[in-house]
């Protein structure tokens, strides 16, 4: 719970102490999330954790809600990726035209093992749920030997007019 507020709580941070109220740079926004995640971890557990992102601008509601996906997944790679200890976990953000791609990678036990009893699927409905709200499309990628996720949105949502005359 500690870490879905401070996702929140730094989105809304980066957007008082900016001179633009409407927009966030996602990769300054991220890698100062990941730095708190880093700061609050027990241990080493996320020492190997790595930001490779570019500089994209998107507006203030939509980059809490990727901080929150990427908090959950890391949260998730963090406590049952490794068992034995930790490993590297890897987040990208790249653009390609209007499409966003946010990719969340680990090389750990991977989803074939035994769903830990310790999950109460509360990250998952999270990440669904913001997803939902992006617009955006999860996959993971069951090619990858530990748990990959990409997440795939565009820069902006498309206005509902133009949604519901395209679904008309």
């Amino acid at each position: 719970a500690m870490g879905r507020v401070t996702a929140v709580a730094q989105g809304h941070r980066r957007l008082y102490t900016s001179h633009d109220l409407k927009s966030v740079l996602l990769n300054q926004y991220l890698e100062a999330l990941l730095e708190d995640l880093r700061r609050s971890a027990e241990g080493n557990k996320m020492s190997r954790l790595t930001l490779k992102a570019e500089p994209i601008e998107i507006d203030p509601d939509r980059a809490v809600a990727i901080g929150i996906i990427v908090n959950e997944l890391v949260m998730n790679a963090v406590k049952y990726a490794y068992p034995d200890g930790s490993g590297p976990i890897d987040v990208t953000l790249k653009a390609i035209g209007d499409d966003v791609f946010l990719t969340i990678a680990d090389d750990g036990v991977g989803l074939n093992v035994k769903a830990d009893p310790r999950s109460t699927g509360m990250g998952q409905r999270i990440v669904s749920a913001m997803a939902a709200k992006l617009e955006a499309e999860v996959e993971r990628d069951p090619g990858h030997a530990g748990t990959k996720v990409l997440v795939r949105f565009r820069r902006v949502n498309k206005p509902a007019m133009k949604r519901e005359a395209a679904a008309g």
